[in-house]
């Protein structure tokens, strides 16, 4: 699939990473150099306390510290439910270079925060990251899935959340004190670099030819688009045709969602899957990995060096996953690999308790961590980010995608505050009620409810949903207009 899409599409694979690298950066980043330079945060935290002539207690760090990486994902939920009127009023494109302003804006904050030795102010400028993050990737699932042909749609999709992986990976280095982590304002700072460059590139790109033909009404535009995108050899009297098709005057309000039936199946699915993504576990441990590999006995290298192994296999899988995506579907790997990804928590939940008994069971932790990071970048992580793009109409697709990122941001931040807290009462065996039977319950549905969507148009999985509804149901509908 690589070099197939490289040869024939060389142009737009290499725009699309681009815009996916850049506007995922700060995602990925945000979430995982705390990880890794908390030592120097700690030190820095008391340090500023400390010149004001205040003392901070190991317990008031613990809260301070909570706050300060949980109120991105607050941000995180505000941004998804702006995204819905910026890309559909201003376009898909306004919404990217909207969501990248605010983050540089929040990286601004953060970075004066801690110049100013006003360490509680960070809440303030990764709540605003996060209200950029929230526009920004919402905007980009459709900027990928609706600039995309049909045969690569889960390829290029699949940029995003390989774009998470980098950055996290690249996150979890710089964090370490002999890269960046001894020097947080370069720590810090260096995250506006990728923001500054897509608002620079999105200067030169038009916005995705679907927004421009369903939502602007601007066929001729639309048509340039398809020219700068897919070349001047492509269809493009097909792909207006199969743009069209997709064209829906319903209603967007959640009531009316609610009322549709294949709205409202779509809706579930798409929730069903983002809660998949988080509730296996992964913000946890993207955050906690080095805590959880020393209490399992690893020493504080090893446990640096574990979590940089977890997000090694998260490049190397999310990669690998590209070349699947369109070739086995989205259905087998979100089941196949979230099986997997429950088998790699058991078995850390096995290893650890046995770590009291014998030291051997620290590598069998560092195994598992290193199973759960693979199976998840290879499909829980990747699929979710477009899954629900792919099951609505044009006009609910932003709304609808947003319902399904606020559900993914509101078990993220219960997950995270609950995680340590159950960690410090029961070990590893709190991994059984956070994340291993949730992941079990949300498998079971999609198991049975998930349509296979690859290789098939929006507007075919779309009449697939709708017929599933029963008669009385579409009965319904049709009374209300949707």
């Amino acid at each position: 699939m690589w070099s197939d899409a490289l040869l024939n599409h060389t142009k737009l694979v290499f725009l699309m990473f681009l815009m996916s690298i850049t506007t995922m950066f700060q995602l990925g980043y945000v979430a995982s150099y705390p990880n890794t330079a908390f030592l120097v945060f700690r030190a820095f935290f008391n340090e500023s306390f400390h010149d004001r002539g205040e003392q901070l207690t190991e317990s008031g760090f613990s809260w301070l510290w909570a706050v300060v990486l949980n109120v991105w994902f607050a941000g995180f939920f505000c941004g998804t439910w702006l995204s819905p009127t910026v890309s559909n009023r201003l376009g898909r494109k306004a919404g990217l270079i909207m969501g990248n302003s605010i983050d540089m804006l929040g990286t601004g904050i953060t970075f004066a925060a801690i110049y100013l030795n006003v360490p509680e102010a960070m809440s303030i400028g990764r709540f605003a990251v996060g209200i950029g993050d929230g526009l920004a990737a919402n905007c980009l699932t459709l900027f990928l899935q609706e600039s995309a042909p049909t045969r690569i749609r889960g390829f290029l999709s699949s940029f995003q959340e390989l774009s998470v992986a980098f950055s996290t990976l690249a996150g979890t280095v710089f964090g370490l004190p002999y890269v960046l982590g001894s020097n947080l304002l370069w720590l810090v700072g260096v995250a506006v670099v990728p923001n500054a460059l897509l608002i620079f590139t999105m200067k030169f790109c038009p916005d995705t030819p679907k927004y421009l033909l369903l939502g602007e009404q601007n066929e001729q535009k639309a048509i340039a688009s398809l020219h700068f995108y897919h070349g001047g050899e492509h269809d493009v009297k097909a792909s207006l045709e199969g743009i069209a098709l997709e064209r829906d005057e319903g209603k967007t309000t959640f009531r009316d969602v609610w009322r549709s039936s294949y709205l409202r199946k779509a809706m579930m699915l798409g929730c069903a899957a983002f809660a998949l993504q988080v509730l296996t576990g992964i913000y946890p441990t993207t955050l906690y990995s080095t805590v959880f590999f020393r209490r399992a006995g690893t020493s504080e290298f090893g446990a640096e060096l574990g979590a940089i192994g977890m997000m090694i296999c998260n490049c190397v899988a999310t990669a690998l996953s590209m070349n699947f995506m369109d070739r086995f579907g989205r259905r087998a790997i979100l089941l196949g690999c979230g099986s997997l990804n429950v088998l790699a928590l058991l078995s850390y939940t096995t290893f650890s308790a046995l770590s009291d008994f014998t030291s051997w069971a620290k590598y069998g932790c560092l195994g598992s961590m290193f199973a759960f990071s693979f199976t998840f970048s290879l499909g829980v992580g990747p699929v979710p980010w477009f899954l629900t793009a792919e099951l609505v109409p044009h006009r609910q697709r932003s709304f609808i995608q947003s319902i399904g990122y606020s559900t993914n941001t509101l078990f993220a931040l219960m997950t995270g505050l609950l995680t340590l807290p159950l960690y410090d009462l029961i070990s590893a065996y709190s991994f059984i009620p956070l994340f291993i039977v949730p992941s079990l319950l949300c498998l079971a549905y999609l198991y049975r409810e998930l349509p296979e969507t690859k290789n098939r148009e929006i507007h075919e999985i779309v009449d697939q949903l709708r017929g599933s509804a029963s008669v009385l149901e579409r009965l319904q509908e049709k009374e209300f207009g949707l």
